[in-house]
């Protein structure tokens, strides 16, 4: 990421959620990122608590940020066949205005700033190559502040996941 004179502190830096979770808090995510239907009674039974116990839970991590329950469709199954992602240059001091302006985008699913060779990760779904085309070659020219991008089509998605391991767990414990 690169920054200009004067944006460094626009945002604190997030605070890690470590502090936030403790046991039951994160054998309740585990279950409802294995399945966000779950109910809080069956979570409550699988835990040994009480359902009121998971609500709150449940509610205080949502209220935190550190839970939103949501249904993540099959874009091929929803008819779009080209999924892409583009990184992209952009002009110092501009990220924010250039993010801004790609968030009201339907086809941008995705955004991210990053660092190394470029400054921002977009993913893209469309309907074919040719809708793509008209993104890359009209619509993305004309974001003020673009310097640059480079873009790649994902030809098959081989794990698609938002199940994150559990703090404390696995193998970056034992790291």
């Amino acid at each position: 990421m690169r920054w200009t004179s004067g944006n460094a502190d626009d945002e604190s830096l997030p605070e890690t959620n470590e502090s936030v979770l403790d046991s039951t808090d994160s054998r309740i995510l585990n279950l409802l990122q294995l399945n966000g239907r779950m109910s809080y009674r069956e979570i409550a039974r699988k835990l040994g608590v009480s359902e009121g116990t998971v609500r709150g839970r449940v509610g205080r991590l949502q209220s935190a940020g550190v839970l939103t329950i949501a249904a993540i469709a099959d874009p091929f199954k929803l008819g779009y066949s080209v999924l892409a992602f583009t990184l992209l240059k952009v002009d110092l001091g501009q990220q924010q205005s250039v993010i801004d302006e790609l968030t009201t985008w339907d086809e941008v699913t995705y955004i991210s700033s990053c660092t190394g060779r470029a400054d921002l990760y977009v993913q893209f779904v469309c309907r074919n190559r040719d809708h793509l085309w008209q993104l890359l070659s009209r619509r993305l020219p004309s974001v003020e502040g673009v310097t640059d991008a480079e873009t790649f089509q994902e030809l098959k998605m081989h794990k698609v996941s938002y199940v994150y391991p559990t703090i404390g767990e696995g193998a970056a414990a034992s790291e």
